[in-house]
């Protein structure tokens, strides 16, 4: 009969252990919105020659949004600074979390038997949180999509002269 008990309380302990451990996971797992940024960087390559990088890079100063924007086979003497509204980085913000950036935190990934190929790092300060992401020919959830949009937006600022 005690032997019984004995198991029944350790399959219960069991039990409420692996309940706990799927929970903690789920939780930890949860996205964390991405808002009030104070800075942001996103690179990545293009290719393999002199400037084949785009950068994009915001940085909060004196309550203002900075943008810096490097084009792809632009030379970094060449990048171009814009201010931001206060309702484009909303907008920025709400892509951001449409995608589920705050996944990408802790994304490290290379590819390792590629040698030639592209890059990317992203960088997010916001609410006393940080993300950081980079990755050589591995490309985190919804990279292309976030991509995409950075440089229809912000890329698009960008002016030849």
């Amino acid at each position: 009969m005690k032997v019984k008990y004995i198991i029944l309380i350790i399959c219960g302990i069991l039990i409420l252990s692996i309940i706990s451990i799927i929970l903690i996971v789920l939780l930890l797992s949860k996205d964390k919105k991405i808002e009030n940024i104070t800075y942001l960087r996103f690179t990545y390559t293009t290719g393999y020659h002199m400037n084949a990088s785009v950068s994009y890079e915001i940085d909060l100063k004196d309550n203002k949004y900075i943008l810096k924007i490097k084009p792809t086979d632009i030379p970094e003497e060449e990048t171009q600074e814009y201010i931001l509204s206060k309702k484009q980085m909303l907008e920025i913000e709400n892509k951001l979390n449409k995608y589920h950036v705050s996944r990408w935190n802790n994304f490290h990934k290379n590819n390792k038997y590629v040698l030639d190929g592209d890059s990317f790092s992203m960088n997010i300060k916001y609410s006393n949180n940080e993300i950081s992401a980079s990755g050589y020919m591995m490309w985190p959830k919804n990279y292309r999509e976030v991509k995409t949009y950075l440089d229809t937006t912000l890329g698009s600022l960008y002016k030849e002269e």
